[in-house]
């Protein structure tokens, strides 16, 4: 007897850069995500005429196709050149080191339009007849976080695709790594300060539980009447806008509740305080000799929100901060990675 097929295990995705939209490439990288290509033909039924029948005659008609994709994983620092690449800003490349490591910066646009990196990306299982190729792959939401337990950041990418094709085999010989290292929240450091050019200077120790980093890409989906040779083919993203949002959970340490300097009388300062936010995830790994893989992360915002928890018994508080643009500082959020990716996928 023949086992059935579809094992769960064996599903994979697999992600090639494109240079162009509308092209689709080969995939070069297999990546560590977990989920499903989504694919919606979104099919509508001729409902506002009279047929003399109770159920429905006429055929239905397709409109454009909603092809997405939530995948999540424990955060690796080779993920971080390609979500950032797909969801904060596309063209950037990574500047070698003297032994093999890259620095991969990626500086959010506000004042400009930003381009995103468009991926093919492949996803199967052991049916190869059942494969899936999606192209002009970019990246609509991004959640990065941590627990108390400080365990490995969790990230969770929402994607959109712009065509799909089914059928197809994905492309042969492509691994996982076997060895990437983890970005930890025990690791982690956070630095909150009260002027852009002192950012990263103030550690805040002894505090921190954990942290969720948000970004929402509006993306403006251009498609055009060009007649029956494209129909409704994606002709263009637009970058129309976008959310940031950082929640931090904290014991009640002095930084935090203070009655002159706290964070949270900043939070309920009269007038909005700005604060400059770095994060680091400094690993025990190295990307060459003497160089640790690192992934830094710094943005500008100001308070919005505060709740009340616990952990193990103690109070906790948590404080939400909506991200923003800062013309001193030049940017609202920047991510910069050390890891051993040559070129994204």
């Amino acid at each position: 007897m023949s086992p059935i097929q579809g094992f769960t295990r064996m599903r994979k995705w697999q992600f090639g850069k494109q240079s162009v939209l509308g092209t689709g490439v080969a995939a070069t990288r297999r990546m560590a995500f977990s989920g499903t290509l989504d694919v919606n033909p979104n099919w509508v039924d001729q409902e506002d005429v009279d047929v003399g029948s109770i159920d429905p005659v006429l055929p239905p008609y397709r409109t454009a196709t909603d092809i997405t994709a939530n995948l999540s994983a424990s955060l690796n620092f080779d993920h971080l050149p390609m979500l950032m690449g797909s969801g904060l800003r596309g063209g950037t490349s990574g500047a070698a080191g003297g032994g093999g490591s890259y620095t991969w910066t990626h500086t959010g646009l506000s004042l400009t339009a930003t381009t995103l990196d468009y991926l093919t990306g492949e996803w199967a299982d052991d049916v190869s007849a059942d494969g899936y190729n999606a192209i002009d792959g970019i990246v609509e939401s991004l959640e990065f976080s941590f627990d108390d337990t400080l365990g490995p950041w969790q990230v969770s990418a929402g994607w959109r695709f712009g065509s799909v094709s089914h059928g197809v085999t994905p492309t042969a010989a492509l691994v996982v790594g076997s060895n990437l290292p983890l970005c930890f929240g025990a690791d982690t450091k956070l630095y909150i300060d009260d002027t852009s050019g002192n950012i990263g200077s103030t550690q805040i120790s002894d505090a921190l539980h954990g942290a969720t980093i948000r970004i929402e890409n509006e993306v403006d989906v251009k498609r055009f009447a060009n007649g029956s040779n494209s129909r409704f083919a994606v002709t263009g993203y637009g970058l129309a806008g976008r959310g940031i949002t950082a929640s931090f959970t904290f014991a009640k340490h002095a930084d935090i509740i203070g009655a002159l300097d706290g964070e949270v009388t900043d939070w309920l300062n009269a007038d909005p305080v700005n604060r400059f936010v770095q994060m680091t995830v400094e690993s025990t790994q190295e990307a060459e000799s003497g160089v640790p893989y690192q992934w830094d992360l710094y943005l500008s915002g100001t308070w919005r929100t505060r709740s009340d928890g616990e952990r193990g018994g103690n109070s906790a508080v948590t404080l939400e901060m909506t991200g923003r643009y800062d013309s001193t500082l030049g940017y609202p959020i920047k991510s910069v990675v050390v890891d051993t990716v040559a070129d994204t996928p």
